[in-house]
């Protein structure tokens, strides 16, 4: 799966947003997040992620752009099915948090 989102902050502003944002989530479903990690590279523009949803072992990478977000994520053969609605959830809640 890959997600392209275009907005108007800088890399360090996306950064803030995006990284404050996934600490509060993780701790808002910790009943159904298991295992969560993630790491920034030393520019902090690429995070690799993972974590278990469900019992379904997703991860992926972010890329942080002046004005672009790219989200590649692994999803397991069953979360695929939903692949449209997941996408439809992170870029709208990417349009939350970066607006």
């Amino acid at each position: 799966m890959k997600v392209e989102y275009k907005h108007n902050k800088t890399k360090d502003e996306a950064y803030k947003a995006i990284d404050g944002f996934l600490g509060k989530l993780v701790i808002k479903y910790k009943d159904k997040v298991q295992n969560y990690s993630k790491s920034w590279n030393s520019s902090k523009d690429i995070m690799d992620f993972s974590l278990y949803a469900r019992g379904f072992k997703i991860s992926g990478k972010v890329q942080l752009d002046n004005g672009l977000i790219i989200l590649e994520g692994k999803l397991p053969f069953l979360v695929k099915l939903y692949q449209g609605e997941i996408e439809s959830m992170i870029k709208k809640t990417l349009k939350e948090i970066l607006e």
